[in-house]
């Protein structure tokens, strides 16, 4: 399994049959790119699908509705926040704690601590979780009763994904410097509840020292965080 970072929240996912892209937000300007977004669209050999985890600017563009002139088979899976007509598109709308199952995909969605949904998606033998927004939003200036909210709620999502049999193979989860000195609390704890093999930061904008910190805080012998360097760029593991 290949896995391929753009920016932001938006990574590639290949396999053998299956092209993963989640929460495309815009392409950076980079001088030297060996990937473009638009050499996943192309592919014919392989079943492209394109989820969107909430309406949200930097998780949800509409440009990539126009993905569908270069490539008549992209399967779209919106989060049900997401108001578009379909057209001729071939979009599914899902709601939180929905299950699905699309071509070879078993696709499954829970909660955010904002909006949209998270999805679970599998695909052949293995596992990928794309958060969205759901994270631990502790903000410095929440109130007592915002913190206990948020707490309850984040917990409280991450128990129903535990509730699994399968374990989670490949994560992508926000670590996003704003929180300051929450940065990390969200992060931790999926790691410790739910144990994925590889755990991938995102929605960090330029803070590559503050994932770089986490990485090296948060691996454990179960769980592998694994090092971005740069936009547009494969990710190695």
């Amino acid at each position: 399994m290949n896995i391929y970072y753009i920016y932001h929240s938006c990574f590639v996912v290949e396999d053998e049959k299956n092209i993963l892209i989640f929460d495309y937000y815009k392409t950076p300007r980079k001088s030297e790119s060996k990937i473009e977004i638009l050499d996943f669209i192309k592919r014919k050999d392989k079943k492209v699908s394109v989820f969107s985890s909430h309406i949200h600017h930097d998780h949800f563009n509409p440009e990539i509705l126009k993905w569908h002139e270069i490539n008549k088979n992209i399967k779209y899976i919106f989060s049900s926040d997401i108001k578009v007509k379909p057209n001729d598109l071939d979009i599914i709308f899902l709601e939180e704690n929905q299950e699905i199952k699309a071509s070879d995909l078993t696709i499954k969605t829970y909660g955010s601590t904002d909006e949209g949904v998270s999805f679970w998606v599998e695909v052949g033998e293995k596992v990928v979780f794309h958060a969205g927004d759901l994270n631990w939003w502790a903000w410095s200036d929440d109130t007592l009763e915002e913190e206990k909210y948020m707490r309850e709620k984040f917990q409280g999502i991450i128990e129903k994904i535990k509730e699994n049999k399968k374990k989670i193979d490949l994560a992508f989860f926000p670590v996003d410097p704003r929180l300051e000195e929450n940065m990390f609390k969200g992060g931790e704890y999926f790691i410790e509840k739910l144990e994925p093999k590889y755990f991938v930061p995102m929605h960090f904008d330029k803070g590559y020292k503050e994932i770089e910190e986490f990485r090296k805080l948060f691996s454990t012998p179960k769980t592998k965080i694994l090092k971005i360097k740069d936009i547009l760029e494969k990710i190695e593991y």
